[in-house]
């Protein structure tokens, strides 16, 4: 057994079974000039979403000297058809002092644009950053609503080019993806770019930013036991993952 640090998972060895057996033939996918890949188990459905679909994420952690915040605060005041409240349930990194509240607005494009955030009137909590993002990609349509989600901030390699950021997206959406998504056996996997920086997080914002939507059990099994996620491009093998979070669904 042994760590991957730029995966931040556990391996175990292979096994060799004494005599092979052959399993269903699955759909090969083209990603690119490079040669074919198998179909995950799961049948992912990647599709880039419109243009300017944004979504606004803000962090919020209690007031100075409260002792009473409370979520249920935020969902007082939020139009829950739209906006998804979270509470921090792990951290998968060093280095990153995440918010213990975590809201997602998903906000029609077509709205004008945000204010700065304030503060939920005389309550317990205060936003703390705020940034919105665009998603870009998604494994399946959002069908139930997730018990948890695995959020991880991530950021290419200083300096890249257009061309060498083409190639790490793609690599991304089409092979990494769905990848974590099939082996965290997640109910869906979105993918988000930075639009706009409202209020910055402390160490700032990441560029990109993957959410892994998961039901009870597997967000309850955290650390993935399994074989190595592919390689990828050299660009891809450069990029770095400030954030690695869970969170929990609250509910009103």
């Amino acid at each position: 057994m042994w760590a991957d640090p730029r995966t931040d998972c556990i391996r175990e060895p292979e096994s060799r079974p004494s005599q092979r057996t052959e399993g269903p033939k699955l759909p090969l996918v083209r990603v690119g000039p490079s040669r074919p890949r198998r179909a995950p188990l799961w049948e992912a459905s990647l599709r880039v979403s419109a243009v300017g679909a944004a979504t606004l994420w803000t962090g919020w952690d209690p007031s100075s000297g409260s002792l009473s915040a409370s979520p249920g605060e935020l969902l007082e005041h939020a139009d829950v058809t739209r906006v998804s409240c979270f509470e921090l349930l792990a951290v998968a990194g060093r280095g990153f002092r995440p918010p213990k509240i975590l809201t997602v607005d998903d906000t029609p494009a077509i709205e004008a644009p945000r204010a700065e955030p304030t503060a939920v009137q005389q309550g317990a909590l205060r936003p703390t950053w705020s940034v919105e993002y665009r998603r870009i990609a998604e494994t399946a349509p959002a069908r139930v609503a997730p018990f948890a989600i695995y959020l991880l901030g991530v950021n290419p390699p200083d300096g890249v080019t257009d061309a060498e950021l083409a190639v790490f997206n793609e690599f991304y959406t089409n092979v990494h993806l769905p990848e974590v998504a099939e082996r965290r056996h997640a109910l869906r996997a979105e993918r988000y770019e930075r639009a706009r920086v409202i209020v910055p997080p402390p160490k700032g914002a990441p560029r990109f930013l993957a959410v892994y939507e998961c039901d009870e059990a597997s967000a309850s099994l955290r650390r993935h036991v399994g074989p190595s996620y592919t390689a990828g491009p050299d660009v891809w093998q450069r990029h770095t993952t400030p954030w690695r979070l869970w969170y929990r669904r609250i509910t009103a």
